[in-house]
C-alpha cells in the first residue's frame, strides 16, 4: 500500500482513539485520529469545533463570503486529521488529495517496522503484546472488491458527501458563526451598563452590542442567515436526491448490513462468553438514559390512576379550580366516582383511533376526554399552581434514584409554547419551588433527570389570538420574542431574573414538537416579522429560527462560562423526509427519525456522522409504524447512533417501568442480543446531555475518546463490538475520503494486488496441510 504516500507509509504513532459520536464532528472517529506536527488535540478540536471565526479587519462584521472563506480554512483543517487503520495486515490512511502532512510521533518507543492492529486501549511498551489481541477476532467489509469497483457515479457521490459534511461543519459545529472578539470581555463585566445588550435584528435573530457604543454599533455574533440556509437546505436536497448518489450509499448501506451479519455470525458467541466474563456487572446495572420522554406522559396508566385515586379520597376539599370547584365537585359534576378510577374509564391507553391521527393522540392526554382533568393534573399554570403536577412528576423521578428494577436516568420536556413572555417565570418557580408534604417534598430536580425544553409548532393558534403590533395580526416575529427574550435577559441580567437564570442551569436543550405530517407553506426566505399567514410555515423554516437563535444564545452562555444548550428535535417520525435534511444540518441528534428508511443517501449521512437517534418503537407502533416494519433493527445493525426511548409511558406502555418494557419489546420483536441492548443502552448516554462527570462515572474516564476506550464493566458491551463498530466507520469514512479525492482507483489497483498475494498465500496454507493429511474413505 505503499503508493497511498508519498514516500511509504508514515511512521507509527500512539493513536488517538475516538467515536464519532451524536455530538462529535466529523473529523472525530473511533479510528484513530493522528495529530501534525507541532499541534494538540486541543487546538485541533478548537480550529475544527468551535468554529469561532473573528472576522479580522471589520470589526466582527462578517458576510457570507467571509464565513464561506474561514469555513473552508477550518475544513482544509479537518483534512489534516489522518485516519489511521489496518485493513488485513496493510496500513491505510484517508489523506488530503495530494500528499500526507507531516506527522510528529507521540511515543518514539514503539516499533516503526511492524504494523499491527490498533490496540482496544492504550499501546504496550515495545516488545509487549497487544492487550487481548489474541482473544478478539474481527470480520472486516472490504472497501474494494475488483475491477469496476470505484467509478465515475461513485467519486461523483463521495463528492456531494464531502460538500454534504462541510454543510452541517457549516451549522452543527458553529463554522458559520462569526464572533468579534469584545464578547467574551463584554459579557464578563461587572455592570450591565458597560457590558452587552441585545436585540432582536430584522433577520429575526437576536443581535448582541457593547451597550455603551451610542453609533455604528456591530453585532457581536453573526449567524448564517435566513437566504443562506434556504440556499443551503436546497442543495443539500438536491444532492441527497441525485440517483448516483442513492445508488453509491443504498450499496455502502447493504454492505454495512453484510459486514454485521458476517461479524454476529462468526463472532456471536465470542461477544456472549465476553459478556459472561465481565462479572460485578449486566445489563440491569448499566446506566440507560431515556431521552425522549414527555413529561405530561410520563407517568404510566398506572401510576396515574392510583395518584388520582389518592388525591379525591384524601385532598376531595380541595379547591382546585378557579371558580372555587373542589376535586370533589369536579368529579360530581363529570358524572365520575371512585368506581370509574380505572384504566380503562380513563380512556388514556392509545388504540386504533389514534393510528395517523395526532388529533385524537393529544386527546388521550385529557382523563375521560375533558380539558378541565388536564389542567387539574397535568399543568403547571392552574389553580393549585402545579401542585398535584409536581407531586406526580417527584413520584415518577422517584423511580430512577432509587433504582427499582434497573439503573436508569431521564431527560424529560417541559413545554414553552411562546404564547406569552411570562411562561418561562411560571415555569421557573414552578420546577423550583420547594414542595412541602408527600412522600417526596422539595423541588422538581433530581439526580436522574435533566431538563428539554420542548417548543410545539402552534403558530396555527398563536396567530389566531390576536392583538399583535400590526392592527391585531401577530407575527411570528413576536412568537420569537416571546421565546427568547425571557432567557437572554435572564442569561445577561440574572440578578433582575434570578428565577429564569437558575432554571437555565437545569436544562441541557430544546425539542421542537408537533405532527410533521401537518401541511405547511413552502421553505422561503420571509423574516418572521413578515409572517402574519395562517398557513403554518415550513417545518425546516422554523428550525432555522430556533437554532439560529439558540446558537447565540449559546455563544454569549458560553462567553459568559455558562452551560450551553443542544438543540434535538424531532424529526422524521412522519411527513416530508427531507425534514430530515434540515435536522442533518443543525442537530446532533433528534427523536425518532424513523423515516430515514425512506432516503439512503441521508441515512448514510447520519451513519458517517452519527447524528444520534432516539427511536420509539412503542409509539410509533400506536402513531404512525407498525412495529414489524420499524426500521429500528436495520439502523442499528449498520451502525447507526440509535437507542431507544418511551415517548409517552401514559400512553404506550403498560408497566410501570416503561423504559425496561421498551427494552424487552425490542430485544423480542428485533431479535436483539444481549450485546445489543447494552450497545444501544450505551448510545443513550452518549446521546443524553448529562455532565461531564457522570458520564465517566456511566462509561469510563476515557469515553470520549471513542466506544473502544468506553469501560466494559461500566457499558457492558465487549471490546470485539466496540472494535468493530470502530474499525468499520474508519473504513467508510477513508472510503469516501479516498474516492472524492480521486484516489479510488489508484488504491484499488493497490489493493487488488495486495488481496491477490493473501489469496495466494492462504490457498499454499491450505494445500501444504491438505496433502499431509493421510487419505481415507
Amino acid at each position: 500500500m505503499s503508493g497511498m504516500f508519498e514516500g511509504g507509509p508514515p511512521e507509527p504513532i500512539d493513536c488517538l482513539l475516538r467515536h464519532a459520536s451524536a455530538t462529535e464532528s466529523i473529523a472525530d472517529l473511533d479510528s484513530g485520529l493522528l495529530l501534525l506536527e507541532g499541534e494538540e488535540e486541543e487546538e485541533i478540536e478548537s480550529k475544527t469545533e468551535t468554529g469561532v471565526l473573528a472576522a479580522s479587519g471589520r470589526n466582527g462584521e462578517a458576510t457570507a463570503n467571509d464565513r464561506n472563506k474561514d469555513l473552508g480554512e477550518s475544513l482544509e483543517m479537518t483534512h489534516k486529521l489522518i485516519l489511521y487503520q489496518e485493513v488485513g495486515g496493510v496500513a491505510c490512511a484517508s489523506l488530503s488529495p495530494n500528499k500526507a502532512p507531516a506527522i510528529s510521533p507521540r511515543r518514539s518507543s514503539v516499533s516503526s517496522k511492524k504494523f499491527q492492529d490498533p490496540p482496544c486501549k492504550e499501546p504496550p511498551e515495545e516488545g509487549q503484546p497487544w492487550p487481548q489481541r489474541e482473544a478478539l477476532s474481527f470480520t472486516r467489509s472490504l472497501i474494494f472488491y475488483g475491477t469496476g469497483s470505484v467509478t465515475e457515479e461513485h467519486i461523483s457521490a463521495c463528492r456531494y458527501i464531502e460538500k454534504a459534511r462541510a454543510m452541517r461543519l457549516k451549522y452543527r459545529k458553529g463554522g458559520g458563526t462569526s464572533l468579534n472578539d469584545q464578547l467574551k470581555t463584554l459579557a464578563n463585566k461587572e455592570t450591565a451598563e458597560e457590558g452587552l445588550e441585545y436585540a432582536f435584528g430584522p433577520d429575526g435573530v437576536v443581535e448582541l452590542y457593547d451597550s455603551t457604543a451610542n453609533e455604528d454599533r456591530i453585532n457581536l455574533c453573526t449567524v448564517p442567515n435566513i437566504d443562506e440556509f434556504v440556499s443551503d437546505y436546497n442543495h443539500l436536497v438536491e444532492m441527497v436526491s441525485e440517483g448516483f448518489m442513492r445508488s453509491f450509499c443504498f450499496q455502502r448501506l447493504q454492505l454495512l448490513d453484510s459486514a454485521y451479519k458476517m461479524h454476529f455470525t462468526a463472532n456471536g458467541a465470542v461477544e456472549n462468553e465476553a459478556q459472561s466474563n465481565l462479572l460485578g456487572t449486566d445489563f440491569y446495572r448499566t446506566m440507560k438514559v431515556d431521552n425522549h420522554i414527555h413529561l405530561a406522559a410520563a407517568a404510566s396508566a398506572k401510576q396515574f390512576v392510583e395518584f388520582v385515586r389518592d388525591k379525591l379520597k384524601n385532598e376531595g376539599d380541595t379547591v382546585v379550580l378557579e371558580g372555587g370547584e373542589t376535586l370533589s365537585q369536579v368529579f360530581k359534576d363529570a358524572g365520575l366516582d371512585t368506581e370509574h378510577l380505572t384504566i380503562d374509564a380513563f380512556n388514556v391507553l392509545a388504540d386504533y383511533s389514534v393510528y395517523q391521527r395526532f388529533d385524537n393522540f393529544n386527546g388521550k392526554y385529557s382523563p375521560f376526554r375533558l380539558a378541565q382533568m388536564r389542567k387539574i393534573f397535568l399543568k403547571v399554570d392552574n389553580h393549585i399552581n402545579g401542585r398535584y403536577f409536581a407531586e406526580l412528576t417527584k413520584m415518577v423521578l422517584a423511580r430512577h434514584e432509587t433504582s427499582q428494577g434497573h439503573n436508569s436516568a431521564v431527560e424529560m420536556r417541559l413545554s414553552i409554547y411562546g404564547m406569552e413572555r411570562e411562561e418561562w417565570l411560571t415555569l421557573a418557580n414552578w420546577v423550583l419551588e420547594d414542595w412541602p408534604g408527600g412522600d417526596h417534598p422539595g423541588p422538581v430536580l433530581s439526580s436522574h433527570n435533566r431538563w428539554l425544553i420542548q417548543v410545539p409548532r402552534l403558530w396555527r393558534i398563536y396567530c389566531t389570538k390576536g392583538g399583535g403590533v400590526r392592527s391585531g395580526a401577530r407575527t411570528f416575529q413576536e412568537m420569537l420574542e416571546n421565546l427568547f427574550c425571557p432567557i437572554f435577559e435572564a442569561t445577561l441580567y440574572p440578578e433582575k431574573n434570578p428565577e429564569v437564570a437558575e432554571l437555565l442551569k437545569h436544562i441541557v436543550g430544546f425539542d421542537s414538537v408537533d405532527d410533521e405530517g401537518n401541511s405547511e407553506a413552502p421553505c422561503t426566505c420571509t423574516r418572521p416579522g413578515d409572517w402574519v399567514e395562517k398557513k403554518n410555515p415550513a417545518y425546516c423554516w422554523q428550525l432555522y429560527y430556533l437554532w439560529a437563535n439558540i446558537e447565540v444564545l449559546n455563544r454569549l452562555r458560553e462567553s459568559k462560562g455558562l452551560n450551553t444548550f443542544a438543540f434535538r428535535p424531532h424529526a422524521g417520525e412522519t411527513g416530508d423526509v427531507m425534514h430530515l435534511a434540515a435536522a442533518y444540518m443543525m442537530c446532533g441528534s433528534i427523536n425518532h427519525g424513523i423515516n430515514l428508511d425512506r432516503q439512503v443517501a441521508l441515512q448514510y449521512l447520519y451513519y458517517l456522522d452519527q447524528v444520534g437517534l432516539s427511536v420509539s418503537p412503542l409509539s410509533n407502533n400506536f402513531l404512525f409504524r407498525k412495529i414489524k416494519t420499524n426500521p429500528f433493527p436495520k439502523l442499528f445493525k449498520r451502525g447507526l447512533n440509535v437507542t431507544l426511548s418511551t415517548d409517552d409511558p401514559l400512553l404506550f406502555h403498560m408497566s410501570d417501568d416503561a423504559l425496561l418494557e421498551e427494552y424487552s419489546v425490542a430485544r423480542a420483536s428485533f431479535d436483539l442480543s444481549m450485546t445489543d441492548i447494552s450497545e444501544i443502552a450505551r448510545n443513550s448516554v452518549l446521546q443524553s446531555g448529562f455532565e461531564d462527570e457522570l458520564k465517566r462515572e456511566w462509561l469510563g474516564e476515557n469515553y470520549k475518546r471513542g466506544v473502544t476506550y468506553c469501560e466494559e464493566t461500566k457499558t457492558h458491551v465487549p471490546l470485539i463490538r466496540a472494535k468493530f463498530r470502530a474499525e468499520h466507520l474508519a473504513l467508510e469514512h477513508m472510503l469516501v475520503t479516498l474516492t472524492s479525492a480521486g484516489k479510488g482507483k489508484q488504491v484499488l489497483n493497490e489493493m487488488m494486488v495486495q488481496f491477490g498475494l493473501a489469496r495466494d498465500a492462504h490457498r499454499k496454507i491450505l494445500m501444504d496441510n491438505f496433502m499431509e493429511v493421510p487419505f481415507s474413505l
